[in-house]
Order: structure tokens, then sequence, then C-alpha cells
């Protein structure tokens, strides 16, 4: 019998207890927080009066600061915002990155592009370094919020630091929620509907909340002539037939707790390809990003800016992908997802489309783990086959073509026990 390896085991035990340990800690120190400011905002000056109750406000500010992903989830919002205050001035708080995402989509005025330090960096240390010049750049912007005279300000994050900013907009009318903190900082504290915990639900209840009736359909992303024109385009320049099946493959995620692993995608690849000599598999990687291609036939490459992204995208099949902001990328276009999922929970933050399917290993305990692993490795990512995966991509190519009217005949699928659709009928959960 070979020796335990106490020594190792030792060392994983302790790194856990001390992610676990700093999780505790941070949460004491929003609560120390936001009690502190419960004793200051009443004796502080008070933001502009009167406006609280317009029932048509002029100016809107939502803030939505962080990635791409959260950019997507918040669409539908902001589609039925334009359609319940046609009359506003829309105003979107959105990271300096993406403000040109939705500049063609007519539901925001004005992007005001912002770079928050939390929402920037990983490491702790230079989320909150009190010495970052972007402390200057976020001061800068909130100053500008404020010359602005918004009437009402939302934000469907449930953290201390977006009701903080929302008070510092100067809005007379703040709508979120005060549930991990900052409630002082709100004017309407909105009580989250536990029956509807995805966040793109989370963003339309503050709707519901000040009395409006959210169609829970709006929320695509229309893209330009110039878009189709520029994806067409460049698939004629990868050679592609014009018969050909195109599935998407994007293998990358920005947090590395959420990536399954490149040879994994890779070989789910080499299987796909396998089934029809029409199927052609689009690799897709940001530029600068060191997830190459596998060296398959049929197999491209391709690397491209977000919107060009969203052109190319439109045209696949299916995305398969982690969880991460193609996913609702793909969302938005209609393109149906197969979502490997690992440290997060699909019913928070999952892909919405009625063909959708998200692989999870649900019997792990320790999620959500806010992408702070307690292991030397995300178990949750690591007990996932190639197989589990493959299953759920036959699946979702028989559910987005019954008729397989394409003539791709795909083995029949066979699910295993402890595969279900959760309540949405969106999720496909595989277990082994």
């Amino acid at each position: 019998m070979r020796p335990r390896d106490t020594k190792g085991s030792d060392a994983v035990a302790s790194e856990a207890a001390a992610r676990a340990s700093f999780l505790r800690r941070r949460w004491h120190l929003v609560r120390a927080f936001d009690n502190l400011a419960r004793l200051l905002v009443p004796v502080l000056p008070r933001p502009r009066t009167g406006e609280e109750t317009d029932t048509q406000p002029a100016r809107i500010l939502v803030v939505e600061y962080c990635q791409l992903g959260d950019l997507a989830i918040v669409v539908p919002f902001l589609r039925n915002l334009r359609r319940s205050f046609p009359r506003a001035h829309i105003s979107l708080l959105v990271n300096a990155r993406f403000q040109s995402f939705l500049k063609e989509q007519g539901i925001v005025d004005e992007f005001i592009p912002v770079r928050v330090p939390w929402a920037e960096h990983f490491s702790h240390w230079r989320k909150y370094n009190p010495f970052s010049l972007q402390w200057l750049f976020l001061l800068r912007s909130l100053l500008y919020l404020r010359s602005r005279h918004f009437n009402w300000a939302f934000s469907g994050r449930m953290d201390i630091r977006d009701n903080l900013l929302l008070w510092l907009s100067g809005a007379p009318r703040r709508i979120g929620y005060g549930l991990a903190g900052g409630g002082c900082f709100l004017t309407d504290r909105v009580v989250p509907d536990l029956a509807r915990p995805h966040r793109a639900d989370i963003w339309l209840h503050l709707l519901e909340a000040i009395g409006e009736s959210p169609d829970r359909q709006l929320g695509d992303y229309r893209l330009t002539i110039a878009e189709r024109a520029s994806a067409r385009s460049y698939l004629r320049e990868l050679g592609l037939p014009v018969d050909a099946v195109l599935i998407g493959v994007h293998p990358s995620a920005r947090i590395a707790t959420r990536c399954w692993g490149d040879d994994r995608f890779a070989e789910l690849a080499r299987r796909i390809l396998g089934q029809s000599h029409r199927i052609h598999v689009l690799w897709f990687s940001e530029p600068g990003a060191l997830h190459q291609a596998p060296p398959l036939e049929r197999c491209h490459a391709v690397s491209l800016d977000v919107q060009s992204f969203l052109g190319v995208l439109s045209h696949c099949r299916l995305l398969v992908c982690n969880d991460s902001g193609p996913m609702h990328l793909a969302n938005l276009l209609d393109v149906p997802v197969v979502a490997i999922f690992g440290p997060q929970r699909p019913e928070w933050f999952g892909p919405r489309g009625p063909q959708d399917l998200v692989v999870i290993r649900p019997e792990i305990w320790c999620r959500p783990c806010i992408d702070s692993c307690i292991f030397d490795q995300p178990h949750c990512l690591r007990l996932i086959s190639t197989d589990d995966v493959y299953r759920a991509v036959q699946r979702a190519i028989a559910l987005s073509s019954p008729r397989n009217s394409e003539g791709i005949r795909f083995s029949a699928l066979h699910e295993r026990p402890g595969e279900q659709n959760v309540a949405t009928g969106a999720l496909s959960e595989t277990t082994s």
C-alpha cells in the first residue's frame, strides 16, 4: 500500500480553510460598512428631493459596469425600460471596454464609460489598491453622473457598492436591492422574487416593483445590415461550403475555475466532426487568447472582436461553451447553447433559451463558491466527462432540428439515470 501524502493533503486543507475564512471576513466587513452607512447617511447632504414620485422621469440611469455577459443579461430590462418610458433619456453606466456593444440597439441614449476597480481585477489588492489611478477615473465618472441630474437610478446587482453608487449619483429615486447591504442608500428597497432567481429576472423584477409589467420575450440582439454582410463575407473567406452545418465551440472563460479544459473541448470537437462531413466547427477565441484550435479537418480557428463575433455566431446551429459571456450572447441571438457549469448555479446565471442545455454535476455540495474554489482544483468541472457533454450536444441538435432536415445522422441519445429537465425547461442536468 502506498503511503498517504499527508503533507500535500494538509496543505490543501489549510488553503481551503484560509479561503473559507476570507469569505467570512469579507461578509463581516460588508456588515460593518452597512452599519456605519446607516449612521452616516441621515446626517450627510441628501440628494435632490421633489422628483421621487414622478411617474414619467425625464432622465434615467442604469448601472451595469461589469463584464460582457452581465451586459447581455441586462438587455431584456433595457428593452422593457424603453417600452415603459419611451420619452425618457436612458443612460447606462457601462464598462469602458463595452460601451459600443449596444450602440445600435436603440435602447440606450447615452453610454457613460467607467472603470470600477473592484470589477476590473481578480487580485484583492488590485481591486482596492488606494493608489490606483482607476479611483480617479471613477471619481470623474461620479462627478459627471451628478451633473446629469438623473431623476431615477436602477441597479439590479445585490451589492452594497452598487447601492452606494446609486446614492452618489444624486438621483432622488434609487431603485435596487438591499439584501446584501446598502439598503439605506435606496429609496425603493425591492424584495427579491425567490421564484425567479435568474439574473435577467432579478433585473425585470425592478420594473414590477414600480408597477410596470415587463415582457420577458423582449431580449433579442438586432444585427445591423453591415454586421450580417461582414459575417457572410468572413465565412466565405474561410472556404466554408454553402450547405455547411456550423457548430461553435468557445473553450475559454474570463475566470479560470469555469474552464472545462481545451483538451476536452478538442476531443469533443473531434467527435462532433466525425458525425458528418457537412459539419464544420468554429473554434472561437478572443483576439490574443492562447486557446489554439486543434489540428482537425473542418475545424476553423476564429478570433474576432465582439461585434464581428456576434455576426458569425448568428450562423451557428449550436454553441458549446463554458459558463461565460458568449453563452449569454448566444441567447440574444437565439442560438441554442450547451453550457458546461462548474462553480456557479445555472438557476442564477444559466442560458435562457427553450432549447438550451446545461451539463452540470448537481451533487457538488460547495456550489456556489463565488469562483474562489476551496480545493486545489475545481472538481465540479473535472468530474464532467466528454461523454456527458457529447450526449448533451446530440440532444441539443435533436431539439433544434427534430426532423433532421439537413440529413445529418446523429447517434441516438440515451439518457442516463439522473438526467432531467428542471422547472424552466431550459436546463438539462447530467450526472453519472
